[in-house]
């Protein structure tokens, strides 16, 4: 059987009993580490290799008109009042929001389907990698056989 491969989890809450209910959500599937951080701002600074797969972020650990850069999917957990973050958000594919207050089970649907289309990207990329490489021909093209005769 193959080694399991688990999923990091980062999320920045400072409230306790927010981190108690997402520890819950995500062990539970057995298929994620969560990691906690109370602030956003120097997280980065303190380990360059903090790499998750997926970050969810509460806006009350962002400061106000706070950059929205992330090096990962990321889920935004935002209040009502929090429209410059609406407003930064608008447009980007790997930043989904979610107003508070919302159903746990929605939030575990929208960070599985952020981490399955990020898993495929970086499958696709490697892919692509080997072929300009020349090591394998590129999806879709393997496999024709030329008609001779």
């Amino acid at each position: 059987m193959p080694p399991r491969i688990f999923r990091d989890i980062l999320v920045v809450d400072r409230s306790a009993l927010a981190c108690n209910m997402y520890q819950l959500l995500f062990s539970s599937q057995s298929r994620y580490r969560v990691l906690f951080a109370e602030e956003y701002e120097s997280l980065f600074k303190r380990s360059k290799r903090l790499r998750p797969d997926l970050m969810i972020v509460n806006s009350n650990a962002l400061a106000r008109n706070a950059e929205l850069k992330f090096p990962a999917p990321a889920i935004l957990i935002v209040s009502k009042d929090r429209v410059d973050l609406r407003e930064q958000a608008a447009g980007r594919k790997d930043l989904v929001l979610i107003e508070k207050p919302f159903y746990p089970y929605d939030l575990i649907s929208v960070a599985n389907r952020l981490i399955l289309s990020a898993v495929e990207k970086a499958k696709e990329r490697n892919r692509r990698a080997e072929a300009r490489a020349g090591k394998r021909a590129p999806a879709g093209k393997a496999g024709r056989k030329r008609k001779h005769g």
